[in-house]
């Protein structure tokens, strides 16, 4: 099967150049949360991991910069709408790594080189980014063969030659852990084609359950199917502002009315996720996933979950538009119903009851849980006990 790879090298360094014109071609490190996910080749050997501290020591004339998660994301999606405009069946990879299946389209190109320029020209033309690709029999042969070329141009590896062509590359390429490629490098298998002349049986003995696929992927073989990413349905809307706005109050009212009108597009059905953005200048200023514990349909609950998110907000500049989007729409779950009816008798019953009990333990004897934070990462801080007639 024909696979073609599409890679951005350096996809984080690349988006944080096009978000931020004016940084040139000085060195740049891009972190987030304290780490560096991604550096420009100006700067050494700074790799993926590493304490943005260190790297500061490392690279002192760098640039370093927050990677823009929402603009990745934005920039991701359209790589991958890019391909699948060319071909169906498109496989994220990683941030700026994406496979396709080329099944069925040779007879439409000169050669597979004019089938590769095309990817790119697509991921160019959607992104405004360059990228390489790489086309073979298998995932692995194409990723490496988009990984040698350079920025723009493309690999073809023909049929039969994917052990020729792997033969001097490094063992680093596998798609296996450090701890694995630090063992290879201690029995001195430093390239692939250290590792595929050995005997299977032996790489099978010293690796275990990876060492079959190992010995395979250094011979050029690879049976792994392309996966089609599967396609979800998402309800956005979104609201602009006469003149740009800080409070709170004004975007949690925004917010109530963008709820209110995908609540009538659900036509009864619920969502799982909600993503909330807040923009300036067509450019994301804050932005939260927020899941729910269970689907939801309600306005009341969303709109509950939207004031928790905006509650402390402190927000770096004045907001233009807010937007929300609804994921993981499907039907509505059965709920349980109570046992007894909550009537007015039934209620003022318990409650005399239960102050009579307080009267004469001098103390709450029953407690009724109350919710306080239903989306916190922290199940202790959701809930807590309160006396019931409090």
């Amino acid at each position: 099967m024909r696979v073609a790879c599409v890679l951005v090298p350096s996809f984080f360094v690349a988006v944080a150049r096009r978000g931020h014109p004016e940084l040139g071609d000085q060195p740049l490190v891009v972190y987030q949360r304290n780490t560096v996910v991604d550096a420009s080749a100006g700067v050494g050997r700074i790799l993926a991991g590493t304490l943005l501290r260190q790297a500061k020591a490392l690279a002192p004339h760098a640039v370093c910069i927050e990677a823009d998660q929402a603009l990745c994301r934005e920039v991701g999606e359209s790589l991958l709408e890019a391909l699948e405009s060319v071909t169906p069946v498109v496989e994220p990879a990683g941030a700026g790594c994406a496979y396709a299946d080329l099944s069925g389209l040779g007879g439409h190109y000169r050669d597979e080189f004019a089938l590769a320029g095309t990817l790119v020209e697509a991921v160019r033309g959607a992104t405004g980014l360059l990228a390489s690709a790489g086309i073979a029999n298998g995932k692995f042969v194409a990723r490496v063969a988009a990984s040698s070329a350079p920025p723009g141009d493309a690999g073809v590896v023909l049929p039969g030659r994917e052990r020729e062509f792997l033969y001097d590359k490094d063992v680093s390429l596998l798609p296996f852990n450090a701890e694995m490629v630090r063992q290879l490098d201690l029995l001195a298998l430093r390239t692939l084609g250290d590792v595929a002349a050995l005997p299977r049986a032996a790489v099978a003995a010293q690796f275990r359950s990876a060492g079959g696929r190992l010995w395979e992927l250094a011979n050029g073989i690879d049976r792994e199917p392309v996966r089609a990413r599967r396609r979800q349905e998402a309800l956005s809307a979104r609201l602009s502002f006469e003149a740009p706005v800080v409070a709170t109050e004004a975007l949690v009212m925004a917010g109530r009315q963008l709820i209110a009108r995908l609540v009538r597009r659900l036509r009864g059905r619920t969502a799982r996720r909600m993503h909330v953005q807040l923009l300036a200048d067509e450019r994301i200023v804050w932005e939260r996933l927020g899941t729910f514990r269970e689907p939801v349909g309600e306005e009341s609950r969303m709109t509950l979950l939207l004031k928790t998110r905006l509650s402390f907000l402190e927000l770096p500049q004045a907001v233009e538009t807010v937007a929300i989007t609804l994921t993981g729409i499907g039907q509505e779950a059965g709920k349980q119903a109570k046992l007894f009816t909550d009537t007015q008798q039934n209620l003022n019953q318990i409650a005399e009851s239960i102050r009579q009990l307080r009267a004469r333990y001098g103390r709450p004897v029953v407690w009724r849980i109350a919710e306080v934070d239903p989306w916190s990462r922290h199940p202790e801080e959701r809930r807590v006990l309160v006396p019931y007639d409090a």
